[in-house]
Parts: C-alpha cells; sequence; structure tokens
C-alpha cells in the first residue's frame, strides 16, 4: 500500500515536471529556435546606454519581442518609457510578466501579450528590441524594413543584423547593436 502511493507520488512530481518544461522545450522545434535565455544587467545597462547615446528625443513606445520574463520591458519603465510592450510565445514567462506588472503596480504602462512576432504588426512601436539568434536575424531584418516607422530604431542583442550598423557597445554577449530606420531600408534596397 505504501509502496503504491510512492509510485504515484513520483508519478505526479514527474508529470508535473514534464507539464511545466514543455513550454521551454517546444521553442526548439520551431523553424527558429528561440531559447528563453534572461538579459544580464549588463545587457540590460548596454541597451539603454546605447539608447540615450543615440537618442535625443523621448522615445514613447518600446516592444521586447521575445520578452521572456520581462525583465527589459520592466527596465524600460523605469528608465522613463511611457509605455512598453513584450511579446513571447511562452505561456508560461508571459503569465510570470503579467504577474510581475500586477504586483509591481506596473500593469497600465506595461503589458505582455502571448504573441508570434512573426506575426505581430510592428509599425505601432519607436523602439523595438530583441535578442535574436543567426538563423532568424535576416527573415527577421525583412521584415522589419516592411513595417517600422521612420522614427524607429531597433536594437539587436546577442547577434546583429547582416548589414551596416549605425552603433554598438559592449563586447561578446554582451554587445548591442543599433541600427535607425534608414539605415536598415537603404541596407535592404542595396541587397
Amino acid at each position: 500500500m505504501q509502496e503504491e502511493q510512492s509510485s504515484k507520488k513520483i508519478g505526479r512530481i514527474l508529470l508535473g515536471l514534464t507539464v511545466l518544461s514543455v513550454p521551454f522545450l517546444t521553442p526548439a522545434l520551431r523553424r527558429h529556435a528561440l531559447p528563453y535565455v534572461p538579459a544580464t544587467r549588463e545587457q540590460l545597462d548596454n541597451i539603454f546606454n546605447l539608447l540615450k547615446q543615440y537618442s535625443t528625443k523621448q522615445r514613447q513606445h518600446l516592444i521586447d519581442l521575445g520578452s521572456g520574463d520581462g525583465r527589459i520591458v520592466f527596465e524600460a519603465i523605469q528608465q522613463g518609457f511611457p509605455r512598453a510592450t513584450g511579446i513571447e510565445i511562452n505561456r508560461v514567462l508571459v503569465y510570470y510578466a503579467r504577474l510581475k506588472a500586477y504586483l509591481s503596480n506596473q500593469g497600465k504602462i506595461c503589458q505582455f501579450k502571448r504573441a508570434n512576432l512573426w506575426k505581430h504588426d510592428l509599425s505601432k512601436y519607436d523602439t523595438i528590441v530583441l535578442f535574436g539568434v543567426d538563423t532568424m536575424m535576416e527573415p527577421l531584418l525583412k521584415k522589419l524594413s516592411k513595417e517600422i516607422t521612420n522614427e524607429s530604431i531597433v536594437i539587436t542583442c546577442r547577434y546583429q543584423f547582416p548589414i551596416k550598423f549605425d552603433r554598438t557597445l559592449g563586447e561578446g554577449i554582451d554587445a548591442v547593436w543599433l541600427y535607425n530606420s534608414q539605415t536598415i531600408r537603404s541596407q535592404m534596397l542595396k541587397n
């Protein structure tokens, strides 16, 4: 009897671990596998220092593509963005970020959506941040060149686009690259 209860308990634990791990493992099965890797403090500092160096006007709405636990969105609010949005395909991470926003009373100025970055319209954001992987950078560049506004700034982290960048900051995995909309569009016309 006790052995049967132990087996059931182990079975429940294994089932629970499986259910919790599925959202973190399924990205590997997608065309452009984008795993959840949280941004480091240095990466956050590089993103917002680069923005301050480059942009003289107040940016209005940041979007983080593949926002994970929301740390870039929360940092954007702390840095003075009036609004910030994170899109993420992992349902568990979206719920976690929403809960964190609610508990910190930031639910009205930061928003987290479960969305596919390939299908999400990027035309309403003036600042776009993404941690990409090598295989997705060129297709994403094509999408951005069609959707960004003339005021848009794009910051990539860990991997850069296969075009000339406007500015860069940091080294190795903490490096970030900034592209303005004119650079993106003119480089895409050349290709």
